[in-house]
């Protein structure tokens, strides 16, 4: 009886495949079931997260799934119709393929946020830019996963990539600001010549970033409107950034007349360091009689403010130029003026 043919398959190969499949179904979910749980206890034991990725990638294969791999596994015992056993190989390859796809695009972006942590960033500004590199990872993976199945399925792949590539240089070429400044927004995730928060002069503009897009960036600029600048124009420009601004290096001249006693010559670096040091948030570096000038002796001194607040930068500079005011008066010194004496002969010598 088990001899007998049903289907061009006898008996006995049906229950052989039918043993095989509960027996393939029964040990790949138990032998799921324990790796998982032994990934998870270990992973509650250790300080990295990538146990936990990969426990989630395993969480992410469901039992449909399952069944349909083992599904096939256990038909290799039967002699099945053409149509039926190639159907089953496509929904195999695609069901596998697409579960690929998607465990990939997980694994892809645990890197890209585990790139940003371990710089020390990941606020909303990268955010933004991670969900953007992750989009384009994800069209990627979904059309390379669509071409290894239509590639399995027996089209012809090449004449599709060459259509493909004509249309993708017909696209660029009319996209072409649009991919130059995605390209631009990808550089400066990468390169990050500024971040969002930062003060930033580039050429006649000056601002505050707002926000980094995908095509422009927006500046708040110092008179309240907002400046949206093409990323392209940012990444070839030269960019003036006062993020890492520490201390601001202030250079001042001035000059007295000639007619200034030499004591009180010699006295003004003194002034100056005085009215430098009396200032909270000044830190003096030099003061010189720099040269003889057409309205008298040329003054040249230079300080430090130690705080970039461009407010507080104002205000100690203000300070030092009353401080140094109330120090010249009470000295009797004034300060030169544009002038120009000229000397007339007249026909007798005089």
């Amino acid at each position: 009886m088990l001899g007998r043919a049903f289907l061009d398959n006898p008996l006995n190969r049906y229950f052989l495949a039918l043993a095989a499949f509960l027996a393939l179904f029964w040990g790949f979910g138990l032998a799921r079931k324990l790796v998982v749980s032994r990934l998870r206890a270990l992973a509650l034991r250790t300080q990295t997260d990538l146990d936990d990725l990969l426990v989630d990638l395993l969480e992410m294969v469901r039992t449909p799934e399952c069944v349909l791999v083992v599904l096939w596994a256990a038909t290799r015992y039967l002699r099945l119709p053409g149509r039926l056993d190639g159907l089953l190989h496509a929904l195999l390859l695609v069901v596998l393929t697409y579960r690929a796809v998607t465990m990939l695009r997980v694994a892809a972006d645990y890197l890209v946020r585990k790139l940003l942590i371990s710089k020390g960033r990941f606020s909303q500004a990268e955010q933004g830019m991670a969900r953007t590199i992750s989009y384009l990872i994800s069209g990627l993976l979904w059309v390379t996963g669509a071409l290894f199945v239509l590639s399995n399925l027996g089209f012809n792949v090449t004449s599709m990539l060459a259509g493909l590539g004509i249309g993708g240089v017909a696209v660029a070429l009319a996209a072409q600001a649009v991919l130059g400044d995605l390209f631009s927004a990808l550089a400066i995730y990468l390169d990050q010549p500024f971040v969002v928060g930062d003060f930033i002069v580039v050429g006649d503009m000056m601002g505050t970033v707002e926000h980094i897009g995908i095509k422009t960036t927006r500046v708040r600029a110092l008179s309240g409107e907002m400046l949206i600048v093409a990323n392209s124009r940012l990444t070839s420009a030269q960019i003036q950034n006062f993020r890492q601004l520490q201390e601001r290096r202030i250079v001042i001249g001035f000059s007295v007349p000639y007619r200034t006693p030499a004591e009180q010559v010699k006295n003004i670096p003194q002034l100056v360091r005085a009215a430098v040091a009396a200032a909270p948030k000044a830190r003096f570096d030099r003061a010189h009689l720099k040269s003889f000038e057409e309205a008298g002796f040329a003054f040249e001194a230079v300080y430090f403010v130690t705080d970039p607040d461009y407010g507080i930068y104002m205000d100690t500079n203000q300070a030092i130029h009353l401080a140094l005011l109330d120090a010249f008066r009470r000295e009797g010194i004034s300060f030169a003026l544009p002038s120009r004496v000229v000397f007339q002969q007249s026909g007798d010598g005089a």
